[in-house]
């Protein structure tokens, strides 16, 4: 599509953390620019759930402070409060667990790039 190539593994090799190559070719300075990344619908999910996660912090703050405000225990909230920063934590470790079991998938994306590369002669 336009300057923009996507480098993915079949279907039927692809697994919930299976990375991409995003290259873009620059017609100008004929510079290759890559990135490799989660499938879209991943980065997507985790975007949303830190987006909730972080939005039912807020809430629950907001909700501890006005029972503080009104004299009423807000342990409940803090707790929940609390709960929030756990799940994202857990997030967190989750997507460093994914990232790393793909680095041998990034390396062979890359030998397909550097392959592909280097078939191509220029006359």
């Amino acid at each position: 599509m336009d300057n923009h190539v996507f480098i993915k593994f079949p279907k039927e090799q692809q697994h919930f953390w299976s990375p991409q190559l995003h290259l873009e070719i620059d017609d100008d300075s004929s510079l290759l620019h890559g990135l490799y990344g989660p499938n879209p619908t991943v980065w997507t999910m985790f975007v949303f759930f830190h987006f909730i996660i972080t939005g039912l912090f807020i809430a629950f703050g907001i909700w501890a402070y006005t029972n503080l405000s009104l004299d009423k225990s807000y342990a409940v909230q803090v707790s929940l409060m609390l709960l929030m920063v756990i799940i994202w934590i857990v997030l967190y470790f989750a997507g460093s667990i994914g990232k790393a079991s793909s680095k041998n998938e990034m390396r062979a994306l890359n030998n397909i790039m550097n392959t592909v590369i280097k078939s191509k002669k220029v006359p």
